[in-house]
């Protein structure tokens, strides 16, 4: 099924008396403006005003172009969870299969999408699929420290099958592991000073390790841009202390990745640890860690440099939130596309100037 199709399971919210334009009619004005570079209601309005011919090619569009004030109150006042189970089921059915996924998951502030106080701005978190490139699930807060709450509240209806999910250290807690574990999945969490109990055992089996077998062990280089970087991946069952174990059960083994980067003749080290569900093997390890850190190169950075998401002036949470899905949902559709190589920037530029590509892009 097409995108569209998934979107016809919305419902609409308005009244008879206020049904000019068609919900379907500017959900795609939307999906089509953003994906062309529109990043606000005015620009997704000044896209329709210039684009009502081709748009008319794939919808009625009978009352022309919605204002930009009927635009934004109609998508803020979406079901948001109708409209990610549409995105959802979309994605579901364009990924292709891997033996093990790496969801990767991590917040990121939408700067610009406040009303009175900056540490109110809305904070999406993202389910990336490091292996696909694509932003698999979405949901958000007003406030960064209600993360873990909206994570639980994404594990609960995701399925973990075949699945390794990662997580930065906000999120070592032991709810959040069991809730993985449930779904069948596993994890590798960072761990830091935040769970002071947890990370002196993990010291504690490090230190007593004095001879680490070469199973135990991985070690990767890479060279690049003037920059080498040297990796040593350590991998050991975490040998706890009864009290430990009982309240972390779910910890199979730890990881110590130490880091050894080197910039026109200065050399950085840095120390990292993780706790994790999988067994033992030390490469494996090393490439699910570099792997989570796809979602800062290739999800947050491209929407901030590609769709100006931090630029974004949405001051409505729901408006905003529903913005960002359809940011990510564009992202998909242009990393999905297989007809020619080139940039995620130059293929936005040429959905904007291209009809062509443009309906090939959104209909396949």
């Amino acid at each position: 099924m097409s995108l569209l199709q998934q979107l016809e399971i919305l419902e609409d919210p308005r009244k008879d008396i206020n049904k000019r334009h068609d919900l379907l009619d500017v959900v795609f004005l939307v999906l089509s403006g953003v994906l062309s570079g529109a990043s606000g209601w005015k620009s997704i309005q000044d896209f329709g005003d210039d684009q009502l011919e081709w748009l008319r090619q794939h919808r009625k569009f009978e009352n022309g172009i919605p204002r930009r004030h009927c635009i934004a109150n109609i998508i803020k006042a979406l079901d948001s969870d109708l409209l990610l189970q549409a995105v959802m089921n979309w994605l579901n059915e364009n990924r292709k299969s891997q033996s093990k996924t790496i969801l990767a998951i991590d917040g990121k502030t939408l700067r610009g999408a406040w009303r009175e106080n900056f540490q109110h701005a809305l904070h999406v978190v993202s389910a990336f699929d490091a292996e696909n490139g694509v932003s698999f699930y979405q949901g958000a807060t007003n406030r960064k420290g209600k993360e873990a709450k909206v994570v639980h509240e994404m594990l609960d209806v995701l399925t973990l099958n075949k699945t390794v999910v990662t997580l930065d250290a906000l999120h070592c807690q032991m709810k959040t592991m069991e809730k993985v574990i449930t779904a069948k999945g596993d994890f590798m969490i960072q761990l830091k000073g935040n769970r002071q109990e947890l990370k002196s055992a993990v010291d504690t089996v490090f230190e007593a390790c004095n001879d680490i077998s070469s199973k135990n062990k991985f070690l990767q280089t890479t060279k690049g841009h003037g920059r080498e970087e040297v990796r040593k991946v350590t991998q050991l069952r975490a040998d706890f202390g009864k009290e430990v174990l009982q309240k972390w059960p779910h910890i199979k083994t730890i990881i110590r990745v130490e880091t050894e980067r080197t910039i026109k003749g200065e050399t950085a080290k840095s120390t990292r640890q993780y706790v994790s569900s999988l067994e033992l093997n030390p490469e494996e390890a090393a490439q699910i860690i570099r792997k989570h850190w796809a979602v800062e190169n290739n999800l947050h950075w491209v929407l901030d440099v590609v769709f100006r998401e931090d630029s974004l002036k949405v001051s409505d949470p729901d408006g905003a939130k529903h913005l960002a899905l359809f940011n990510r949902v564009a992202l998909n559709i242009i990393k999905q596309h297989q007809g020619f190589k080139d940039s995620l920037a130059a293929k936005r530029r040429k959905a904007a100037w291209n009809q062509s590509f443009r309906s090939e892009l959104l209909m396949g």
